[in-house]
Formats: structure tokens, C-alpha cells, sequence
């Protein structure tokens, strides 16, 4: 039982991170100027897509998704971290 509730857990620690990472990493200022409007539909012609805002959305998620991954992978190593220091802190 343990065992699921560090599961799940961990999942919404990581569904968290992705949330607040869409909410506040942006690769854009609103509106977004005209000269990267260009480079963004340059950029979606050449990978072969017409909707260019969906290609943005595609990739700025994918973003997202990768900081998110980092931030979790980082938390993940602190926290084994800082447990291994107190079990070493409270044996005698």
C-alpha cells in the first residue's frame, strides 16, 4: 500500500510540475512581435506543418514537458539525497 501511495504520489508531484511550467514558461511576450511571427511560420513550413499555431503549441508543450522532467528528475535526487543524510545523521 505503501508502495502505491508513493506511486501515485510521484505522479502528481510530476503532473504538477508540468502544470505550473505551462503556466509560467513562455517563449514568447504577449503579442508576439511581428518578426517572430515570421520565423515561426518559416520555421512550421519547413518542418512541412500549415497550421503553424498548433506546430507552436506542439512545441512549447514539448518544452514544458522537458522542464518539467529535469525539475522532477532534480527534486527526486535532492530528496534521496537529503534522506540518505539523515539516516546517516540518526544512526549512532
Amino acid at each position: 500500500m505503501a508502495t502505491l501511495v508513493r506511486r501515485i504520489s510521484k505522479v502528481i508531484l510530476f503532473v504538477g510540475l508540468f502544470l505550473v511550467s505551462m503556466r509560467f514558461i513562455h517563449t514568447y511576450p504577449l503579442p508576439m512581435p511581428v518578426n517572430q511571427q515570421h520565423y515561426l511560420i518559416a520555421i512550421s513550413q519547413m518542418f512541412g506543418v500549415r497550421d503553424y499555431d498548433g506546430f507552436y503549441l506542439s512545441a512549447v508543450a514539448l518544452v514544458n514537458l522537458i522542464v518539467a522532467s529535469i525539475e522532477y528528475a532534480l527534486i527526486m535526487k535532492v530528496w534521496k539525497y537529503v534522506s540518505v543524510r539523515r539516516k546517516d545523521v540518526a544512526a549512532p
